[in-house]
């Protein structure tokens, strides 16, 4: 009997010993390190390299500030990202290693050192908000190399750019390529966490790892041209595939703890995939970010294009800009003579993305079709409403006009010839190149066999204007100016021709 006694606690407490080995683990260790000035650039600190003090660190949740030898000390566990939030002065050394991942087991305390080299500090400096991006094949890998990545490959206009999540459809083996090709621009690229980006081989909490391993954490920091740019992770995973808008209280410590750091007039740029409107719990962030006046949520997700202005409890505006994607409607449509889907979005915007400006602390975007010409700001339907695209103008002498990057502080108006000058009505009416499209889809007239079809919702679009024509307008070729303001826009204007038959 005390034979089986015995037996018997050693398969009880057998498991409990391993349970109790793993659960230390899983507690946060002490990690240590440098953030260093890497003179020679070779990303190792040597022997004569200087700390550099006073620069931030964090693991996504807690954040520490190196001291007078730039030295320091944070407690972090496995799987977060050790990183440093980068002074505006600084950049680091190396684009694909300013990060550290904390490993599953240890048996010694981890050091990570961090070298940065100094930057010119600018007041005006363009950046690029990019939404969605989202390949999830090498077809569409190859389409998006052939057009927005060979896009901005070829540009050198612009400081760096932010790609807003959904990087890849459900396929993080597409990582590695697609990583090596946004790098190979000669401007920095920060990337987004998004809902396509998940890991749905692993448990639900490590769902970001491939990510992590090539993009960097899903939550941080860095200061460019003294304005605060903070990464939130908006996807909380709910079982294996599904999830919802919720910020962690992680990211909510970490943006709380951050913008304590700067004043209430700092300008903050905050980027996220799943749009600010809709998190369960913005209400949260909206009481952090309460008494702060200069704040931009940059976002994607919806594949559409729209603006938001929330207040937040002290009267103070948060102006949020959701870039559409430069996968259109994900990679569907007619394809062109290149091989590229059309792909418009269902708010009738073309694959493209923002170009924001900031002079100091203020700042104007501007929308950018990819592939078409900078000045192409607008679409204009000039025909009856069910008719079909470059169509005469509509008996009832009305058209419609998409202005892409509008919002509902867009005044848009027209020059017809000695006429006032007449403001068009904004209106709540799918765009008609969009339901054109449907229309043809329904009737299986596009696209052809090589094409997919596009998923189109009925759906209204955000930034569309209708004008009419005098009613005594005789039959004839018509020059029309289109006049576009708005507080966030540089205020432009387009001539376009109409003919009445």
């Amino acid at each position: 009997m005390a034979t089986q006694l015995r037996i018997l606690i050693v398969l009880i407490l057998g498991p409990l010993l391993l349970i109790e080995g793993v659960f230390a683990q899983d507690e946060p260790q002490m990690v240590q390190g440098k953030v260093f000035l890497d003179r020679n650039q070779n990303n190792i600190l040597d022997s004569k390299e200087q700390g550099l003090k006073k620069v931030w660190v964090s693991n996504g949740d807690t954040i520490v500030q190196t001291d007078k030898k730039g030295n320091y000390r944070i407690r972090a566990k496995k799987g977060q990202t050790i990183f440093p939030i980068i002074p505006s002065k600084y950049t680091y050394t190396n684009k694909n290693n300013w990060w550290h991942i904390m490993p599953d087991s240890w048996t010694k305390e981890i050091s990570y050192d961090f070298g940065l080299i100094k930057q010119e500090i600018k007041r005006k400096f363009k950046f690029l908000a990019i939404g969605d991006i989202q390949v999830g094949d090498t077809t569409e890998l190859l389409q998006a190399s052939n057009s927005i990545l060979k896009e901005l490959t070829n540009r050198n206009d612009y400081d760096f750019s932010i790609y807003l999540g959904d990087l890849v459809n459900d396929s993080p083996n597409l990582f590695k390529p697609l990583n090596r090709i946004i790098q190979e621009a000669d401007n920095q690229a920060w990337t987004v966490y998004g809902n396509h980006d998940r890991n749905f081989n692993a448990e639900r909490t490590e769902q970001s790892n491939l990510y992590n391993i090539n993009f960097g954490p899903n939550t941080y920091a860095f200061f460019r041209n003294k304005v605060l740019f903070i990464s939130l992770n908006s996807i909380y995973p709910i079982g294996k595939y599904g999830y919802e808008g919720i910020y962690g209280k992680e990211q909510l410590r970490f943006l709380e703890s951050l913008v304590q750091k700067v004043p209430k007039d700092h300008p903050i740029v905050i980027n996220q995939h799943i749009p600010f409107v809709g998190m369960k719990n913005k209400d949260e962030v909206l009481n952090i970010l309460n008494e702060y006046h200069k704040v931009l949520f940059l976002t994607g997700h919806t594949h559409t294009v729209f603006q938001n202005y929330i207040k937040t409890p002290a009267g103070n505006t948060i102006h949020e800009l959701t870039a559409g994607a430069v996968s259109g409607y994900w990679w569907t449509g007619q394809k062109s003579w290149e091989g590229i889907p059309l792909a418009l979005m269902n708010c009738g915007t073309p694959r493209g993305y923002f170009e924001i400006d900031f002079d100091k602390e203020s700042y104007t975007i501007k929308y950018k079709g990819v592939g078409l010409p900078k000045e192409q700001q607008l679409s204009v339907w000039a025909g009856e409403y069910n008719g079909e695209p470059s169509s005469f103008l509509s008996e009832s002498n009305e058209f419609y006009v998409n202005i892409f990057s509008g919002s509902d502080r867009t005044s848009v108006a027209m020059k017809f010839q000695q006429a006032p000058i007449q403001y068009l009505e904004k209106v709540t009416e799918m765009d008609p190149f969009v339901a054109y499209i449907r229309r043809s889809q329904k009737d299986q007239k596009s696209p052809d066999g090589q094409s997919k079809s596009s998923p189109y919702l009925k759906k209204h679009s955000r930034h569309l204007w209708k004008g009419k024509l005098p009613k005594n307008t005789v039959p004839g070729i018509y020059k029309v100016e289109i006049l576009v303001q708005d507080p966030k826009l540089k205020d432009f204007h387009q001539s376009i021709w109409i003919w009445k038959k």
